[in-house]
C-alpha cells in the first residue's frame, strides 16, 4: 500500500460503507455463536485473530474513553464496534513484564526469582518469555493457525534473549525504530536533535546521540511515512493478503508508539498547540519531577506532543484497519486492542514512568474487544480486566482449545451478556519493587517492604490527592492481604545489589 506523507488522515467511509452493507448479517449474528464451555469449535466456526498492542497509550487520551478535543477517528470507530473495557489495569508493568502477561496468559507479577537479563532493563520483572512457555502464538500455531508478528518494540524485536519467541510465529517482522540503524546517525545533524531537547540536563551527549539515531530511523521528524508507527501498520497491512490465503490466521501488531522519543510532524502538533510556536520541542523526558527541568510552557508543549503522537498513531492504525476491511476479513476476524501502561506528562509534577506513582495516568489503559458477529458492539464493561486475560480471551474467540498454562480469564462470555468463570472484585499488580490494589472505593499503592503506603478514598477524592493510609488502617490491612494473596505471600523486594548483579546472557 503506497501512502503519501502528505495525505490527510484516512477517511472511514470505506469501513462504514462495508459495515452498512453487512448490517443485516451483523444483526443476525448479534449474539455469540458458540458456548465457550464446548471448548474447541468446528472448522466452520473458527475465526481469525488480530491483537493490536499500542505502547504507552493512556485511556484518558481517547475520545472513546471521554477525552475531549482528541482526534482519534480510527480508534473511535473500532470502539463503536467493540466492547470497551473501562477498568483495565495491567497486572505487571512496564514494557516486558506487560508483554509476558499479554502473550503468555499468565501473571508476571510479583516478579519472584528475578535476576537481570542481557539486553533488558535492570528492573524487577524484565525477563524474556521462556522458550518452553506456551503463548498465544504457539497455541494457535499448534492448532493450525498461520501466525505472524510485526513490531518495532525494541525488546521484543531485538533483544537477544527473545530470539526463541521471534522464531515462534510463521512470520516475524522487526521494524527499526529505537533499535537498529535504518540510516546512520550522521545523516541527521546534531542541531536537529538539539532543537528537540530543551536546555538543561536532557542535553547530555548520550541523549543527543540517541535522538539523532531515532530521527535517522524515523523519517527525521517530518517524513511521516518513514516513522516506525507508519511502517509497523503498513507492514502489517501488507501481510494481510498472505494471511487471507490461509485457512485461518493470527496477527500480532505491536506498535511502540506513542512511547518516547516523540518526533511527530508539525501538522499534528498544530492540531493541539499554538501554530505559531517556535520554541524547543520535547522529544524525550526524564523519569523525575517535571519542575526539576521543565518550565510550565514546556510541560504544556510536552502534553501537546503526546497528543500529536497519539493522533499520528491512530492515522496509521486506520491504514491497517481499512486494508483488513477492504479484503473482506472483518466478518471473520476477532480484534483486540490493548496498551501496556500510560505515561506522566507533568501531572503530579512527574514525567515519564515511575513505579512509586501507580495512579491512573500510568496504570489505566484502554482495552477494546471486537467480536465479528457483533456481540457486545458499542457497549462497555467495568469488569476488572487485565493483560493476562488477553491470550485466553483470544484463543476462545478463535475457537481453539485453551492450554492449561493460561491462568487469565476468558472475557468472551461478557460479550454475550454473561459472566466470566471467575469473580474479580479488584485489580492487583505491580511495577518493579512496588504493588497496587484498586477496587471501586479505594486505591492503594505500596513499596514491597510495606513502606511508602498510600491510600485514597475514590468517592471523596477521585483525583487521588489525599493520602488517608494512616487514618484507615483497617482498609490498609485488607489491601495488604489482597497483595499477599495475589503474590503468593510477601512480594519480593530487590536491593540495589540484586539489580546490579551480572546479567544472564541466555537460557541454559
Amino acid at each position: 500500500m503506497q501512502v503519501s506523507p502528505n495525505d490527510p488522515p484516512p477517511k472511514l467511509l470505506s469501513r462504514r460503507a462495508l459495515i452498512g452493507a453487512a448490517g443485516a448479517g451483523l444483526a443476525a449474528g448479534a449474539g455469540l455463536a458458540w458456548d465457550p464451555a464446548r471448548g474447541a469449535r468446528a472448522p466452520s466456526e473458527l475465526r481469525n485473530v488480530v491483537l493490536i498492542v499500542i505502547d504507552s497509550l493512556r485511556a484518558d487520551h481517547l475520545r472513546c474513553y471521554g477525552a475531549h478535543g482528541m482526534h482519534t477517528p480510527n480508534l473511535d470507530e473500532l470502539a463503536s464496534q467493540s466492547m470497551r473495557f473501562t477498568s483495565v489495569f495491567p497486572e505487571a508493568m512496564p514494557t516486558m513484564p506487560a508483554r509476558r502477561a499479554i502473550l503468555s496468559g499468565r501473571r508476571a507479577y510479583p516478579f519472584r526469582d528475578w535476576r537481570p537479563w542481557a539486553g533488558m532493563a535492570k528492573r524487577p520483572g524484565w525477563q524474556p518469555l521462556q522458550p518452553s512457555a506456551e503463548t498465544l502464538v504457539t497455541t494457535l500455531r499448534g492448532a493450525g493457525w498461520w501466525t505472524s508478528c510485526v513490531t518495532d518494540n525494541p525488546f521484543l524485536g531485538y533483544a537477544g534473549p527473545l530470539e526463541p519467541f521471534r522464531r515462534s510465529p510463521h512470520r516475524f517482522v522487526p521494524i527499526e525504530g529505537q533499535r537498529g540503524e535504518r540510516r546512520p546517525r550522521s545523516s541527521v545533524p546534531r542541531s536537529a536533535a538539539l532543537r528537540r531537547l530543551p536546555p538543561g540536563p536532557l542535553r547530555e551527549k548520550s541523549r543527543i546521540n540517541s535522538i539523532q539515531q531515532y530521527l535517522a530511523n524515523n523519517g527525521r521528524g517530518h517524513r511521516e511515512h518513514e516513522h516506525a508507527a507508519a511502517r509497523v501498520f503498513r507492514s502489517a497491512a501488507g501481510l494481510l493478503p498472505a494471511a487471507k490465503r490461509q485457512a485461518r490466521f493470527l496477527m500480532v501488531v505491536d506498535c511502540f508508539h506513542p512511547h518516547e522519543p516523540w518526533t511527530p510532524p508539525r501538522r499534528y502538533l498544530d492540531m493541539y498547540g499554538d501554530p505559531d510556536y517556535r520554541g524547543y520541542e520535547i522529544a524525550d523526558v526524564r523519569y523525575t519531577n517535571a519542575s526539576n527541568y521543565l518550565s510550565e510552557r514546556h510541560v504544556r508543549r510536552l502534553q501537546t506532543t503526546y497528543k500529536a503522537c497519539v493522533t499520528m498513531t491512530d492515522r496509521w492504525l486506520g491504514v491497517f484497519l481499512d486494508r483488513l476491511w477492504s479484503l473482506g476479513l472483518d466478518d471473520s476476524t476477532a480484534i483486540m486492542l490493548v496498551s501496556d501502561h500510560g505515561v506522566f506528562l507533568g501531572e503530579r509534577d512527574w514525567t515519564g514512568k515511575g513505579p512509586h506513582l501507580l495512579h491512573p495516568e500510568l496504570i489505566h489503559v484502554p482495552m477494546l474487544l471486537r467480536e465479528p458477529g457483533g456481540a457486545g458492539s458499542g457497549t462497555t464493561s467495568d469488569w476488572f480486566a487485565s493483560t493476562h486475560d488477553v491470550a485466553p480471551t483470544l484463543v476462545s474467540l478463535a475457537g481453539a482449545r485453551r492450554p492449561a498454562s493460561f491462568r487469565g480469564v476468558d472475557l468472551a462470555p461478557i460479550l454475550g451478556g454473561g459472566a466470566p468463570d471467575e469473580e474479580r472484585h479488584y485489580a492487583v499488580g505491580g511495577y518493579s519493587n512496588h504493588s497496587y490494589v484498586r477496587d471501586r472505593d479505594w486505591a492503594y499503592m505500596v513499596r514491597n517492604d510495606w513502606r511508602e503506603e498510600r491510600l485514597y478514598a475514590l468517592a471523596a477524592d477521585p483525583g487521588e490527592r489525599r493520602n488517608v493510609a494512616e487514618r484507615r488502617r483497617g482498609i490498609v490491612a485488607t489491601m495488604r492481604r489482597r497483595i499477599r494473596r495475589a503474590a503468593g505471600g510477601q512480594p519480593p523486594f530487590y536491593s540495589d545489589a540484586a539489580i546490579e548483579a551480572p546479567p544472564r546472557q541466555g537460557f541454559r
